[in-house]
């Protein structure tokens, strides 16, 4: 399962903590890339945050990804499932069908 993952950084984050803990989140997301986990990574320009979609085989998988995160207790996220274009349209097109 495919999910896109948007994490921002709370500003009242001080930048001394900010400094430690970021170069331990991209050691993070390199061995997610490395174990296949990852799929992509972004920053998010102008903002202090960043993108990724991983690719879990369950719910705890995810948790444990989000939960691991050296930013963590530091940051908010967005989680959304995903799913292709053509499985959308293959579930559409079963619901318009009669």
């Amino acid at each position: 399962m495919k999910f896109l993952i948007i994490q921002k950084i709370k500003r009242e984050v001080p930048l001394e903590k900010w400094s430690k803990l970021l170069p331990l989140q991209f050691k993070y997301f390199e061995k997610l890339e490395k174990e296949k986990i990852v799929e992509a990574d972004y920053h998010l320009i102008g903002q202090q945050g960043s993108m990724l979609i991983v690719n879990v085989d369950s719910d705890e998988a995810l948790s444990k990804v989000v939960g691991e995160d050296p930013m963590f207790f530091h940051s908010e996220r967005e989680i959304y499932p995903l799913t292709t274009r053509q499985t959308h349209e293959k579930q559409i097109r079963g619901l318009l069908q009669p």
